[in-house]
């Protein structure tokens, strides 16, 4: 008996291992993505959401309005599609802007020619290119 746990075991490890073979690098990356949201505890948010939603299903019908969990589905949808989507170029970015709201909370009001003055600076420079392409790519998607 202990022997075809053993070769049943084997035999799932060799399955693994075939399949990281073929999809490692897939793998990895889905890897580095869940770390990444266990870390942040972005997954523990969305188990909490998946929780929720679980819960609403098991109640009555006549309790819950199907509007309700439409919306509460596509939420749901959302947030993973989103989680899902996330790479390290990405989590770079979103890290970068959250630093500059926190180093930007001491800032002095410019009007029209401080504005002017500031397109001069290279790295003002930058952040427009990346704000317009954002809104460009935003536009494109509204």
């Amino acid at each position: 008996m202990m022997l075809d746990r053993e070769e049943k075991a084997a035999e799932v490890l060799a399955k693994l291992v075939e399949r990281i073979a073929e999809d490692g690098e897939a793998i990895l990356g889905a890897m580095e993505k869940l770390i990444y949201l266990e870390k942040s505890g972005i997954l523990d948010e969305l188990i909490s959401y998946a929780e929720i939603l679980a819960g609403l299903r098991k109640l009555p019908e006549e309790m819950v309005e199907a509007d309700v969990q439409d919306v509460l589905s596509k939420n749901l949808e959302l947030i993973l599609s989103l989680a899902l989507s996330i790479d390290e170029e990405m989590i770079y970015r979103v890290e970068r802007i959250v630093e500059a709201f926190k180093q930007a909370r001491d800032f002095e009001p410019v009007g029209f020619t401080g504005a002017m003055k500031a397109m001069r600076d290279p790295e003002v420079q930058k952040a427009l290119g990346f704000l317009l392409a954002f809104f460009k790519n935003l536009g494109r998607n509204l």
